[in-house]
């Protein structure tokens, strides 16, 4: 006997509410390493405290204090974002001036050094962001693929991104997966 898919079921609507969280995680981490230019946070534009795991990492750690489901999706979709924005951060069109990352006290870097901060951070931000995989399985990774090509697409077509970011991205979620 063949059963339908009850699109009502609580596991559905679990995982279709997890998945709008994912989403909603990952919109915001592409943008979040841009809050740099608000004069408020006194930091310059590329600035090592906004373009790296540092963010993602904190919420991580504060899911040890809430028994709410969302974050677990939530938190992961914010890393995937933030991995996305490093990803296309690392194709500028040339390496001089806000392409270059800036540590706050020490100015900007170099090029191979803001290459290496780049890097790092973005593989840091896709192991944070793979976390969802083992409890989640195929719904953690239909959300995790579908949310970050719907955002890479933007990210070519509306922004005009280096196209080589996604390839690079999905090759560090293969090995992030793998760790």
């Amino acid at each position: 006997m063949h059963h339908v898919l009850d699109f009502a079921s609580p596991d559905v609507l679990r995982v279709a509410i997890g998945t709008a969280c994912f989403a909603i995680g990952a919109w915001l981490g592409t943008l979040f390493p841009d809050i740099d230019r608000f004069k408020i946070f006194r930091l310059r534009h590329r600035s090592i405290v906004t373009h790296s795991f540092l963010m993602p990492a904190l919420l991580w750690t504060g899911l040890s204090f809430t028994t709410a489901e969302w974050p677990e999706w939530f938190i992961p979709g914010f890393a995937a974002g933030v991995a996305l924005h490093l990803a296309f951060d690392l194709f500028p069109q040339k390496w001089r001036g806000f392409a270059l990352v800036d540590v706050p006290k020490w100015g900007r870097s170099t090029r191979t050094v803001s290459t290496v901060l780049l890097f790092s951070n973005l593989f840091l931000c896709v192991i944070i962001s793979v976390s969802i995989f083992p409890e989640y399985g195929p719904a953690g990774i239909l959300a995790y693929a579908a949310t970050l090509t719907a955002l890479y697409l933007y990210g070519l077509l509306a922004k005009k991104e280096h196209f080589a970011a996604g390839p690079l991205l999905t090759i560090l979620t293969l090995g992030g997966d793998a760790l």
